[in-house]
């Protein structure tokens, strides 16, 4: 899915006429909302960290020692140390500094990725929840929240059911699993 064909289904959603071909998200007011909307759900989304945007990598510090952190990168994570990011650099929070000695530091990252790039299954929960967000802030009308609510949770059922799929090896031991567990407290 596309990301314009996502505005044009919330759109539908909120009983709006989708974008024509010619049409420009920034021209219509209702679509840049939504547009906007959409970037904040799928944030939200991605930062829970899936297979599809999880990758556990090493990091190197530069000749400062400081670890730089690109913009891509929503959330960072060790197993080896306590770590979080400021400043869009790796900090030790044991001891309390961005200078790193060591060689490399083992990470898993949490990236941000595209919407045109993020996989079917995702792309329609992410929609799904910026539709019943928009709805809410644009129309306000909660009689018939509870409907689209539902219609979110099947989507992220379905999300997750992807996601299960994508895992290869035991669920009990295999790194992503025991990572995502340990990390969210499961």
């Amino acid at each position: 899915m596309n990301k314009r064909d996502a505005i044009n289904e919330i759109l539908l959603s909120l009983n709006e006429m989708p974008l024509d071909v010619d049409d420009l998200v920034d021209d219509i007011q209702i679509a840049t909302i939504i547009d906007k909307q959409l970037d904040i759900t799928t944030k939200k989304i991605l930062s829970n960290g899936w297979k599809f945007n999880t990758v556990t990598i090493d990091l190197y510090p530069t000749t400062g020692g400081y670890i730089p952190i690109p913009a891509t990168y929503l959330s960072v994570y060790s197993s080896d140390y306590n770590v979080t990011v400021r400043d869009w650099k790796l900090f030790n929070l044991d001891d309390m500094t961005y200078i790193w000695e060591e060689e490399s530091i083992s990470c898993e990252i949490i990236q941000d990725i595209v919407f045109d790039d993020i996989p079917y299954m995702f792309a329609n929960y992410i929609v799904q929840q910026a539709s019943l967000e928009s709805y809410i802030n644009i129309i306000g009308n909660t009689d018939d929240i509870s409907i689209r609510k539902l219609a979110v949770d099947n989507a992220r059922r379905e999300a997750l059911r992807d996601d299960a799929n994508a895992i290869k090896g035991n669920l009990l031991t295999d790194d992503y699993s025991t990572n995502l567990i340990s990390r969210t407290g499961l």
